[in-house]
């Protein structure tokens, strides 16, 4: 392989086409330079877009091809700058120049910003500017897919359903003619509620995790709606948890008081 690589995850991005044009124009001028100082050498280097929306993929050779496809894209998948030489093509990167953005919807582990080159400048340059440009474009979408997020979530759940159980077993209790009925009525309205809440649990990071994407592509013509359900969300989930706070902790005293006044 070559001798200098850089490579490093990228999260947390929402690009536009005024993003993409950015790094578009990057990725040229790295290109530019690399097939100058190959030229010497007789040798040449190639700049490729490849762009997955609606399960179908393309090649692009050209910066309009991109953004044509990426505005009339349904579901904008993954978008991959790629420059590499025709030594890097020819070993399979084992050997020459190459410089890589993958930019993945779907999967956080896929997304890599790598430069190899045998010349040290022009492999740090390379990573250098393409980071610059990106570092523009970081989000806080981390937080809300955070395990401290899940975490809230799994702490609401088990408040609501420790209340919602005690609520309803003294509801039921009374009606049940067996011994020990408001502990069995509360034990089994417990263990139902858990496992009702861990699928739903598993359903709401999902959702989460889709809302606040780790790379996230902007159109206009849809920009407007999810931005509107990404402030919707982040304002329900405020509310609900100071109510479901104020409710559970008026709840319990009330509870507790019934308890102990038996």
């Amino acid at each position: 392989m070559a001798h200098f690589l850089r490579d490093q995850h990228v999260h947390d991005l929402s690009l536009n086409e005024q993003a993409l044009t950015q790094i578009s124009n990057v990725f040229a001028e790295r290109h530019n330079q690399l097939i100058e100082e190959l030229r010497a050498q007789g040798k040449n280097a190639f700049f490729t877009y490849i762009i997955r929306f609606d399960n179908k993929g393309y090649r692009v050779f050209s910066l309009t091809e991109l953004l044509r496809y990426f505005n009339q894209a349904g579901n904008v998948e993954r978008i991959i700058f790629t420059i590499e030489s025709e030594a890097a093509i020819g070993s399979n990167r084992a050997f020459g120049e190459y410089l890589e953005l993958c930019l993945d919807y779907q999967d956080a582990n896929r997304c890599t910003l790598v430069a190899s080159s045998d010349v040290k400048d022009w492999a740090e340059i390379s990573f250098s500017s393409v980071h610059e440009v990106l570092e523009k474009h970081h989000t806080k979408h981390w937080i809300a897919r955070s395990r401290w997020m899940g975490l809230l979530f799994q702490l609401i759940g088990v408040v609501v359903n420790f209340v919602v159980s005690l609520w309803l077993s003294f509801k039921v209790s009374p009606h049940l003619k067996i011994e020990n009925s408001f502990i069995i009525a509360f034990f089994f309205i417990l263990l139902l509620f858990g496992n009702i809440w861990g699928f739903l649990n598993q359903a709401l990071l999902a959702f989460i995790t889709k809302l606040f994407p780790n790379i996230e592509f902007i159109r206009p013509q849809k920009a407007q709606v999810h931005w509107l359900m990404q402030a919707i969300f982040g304002s329900a989930t405020f509310a609900v948890v100071v109510f479901l706070l104020g409710q559970g902790f008026e709840l319990l005293m009330q509870l507790g008081s019934d308890f102990f006044a038996r």
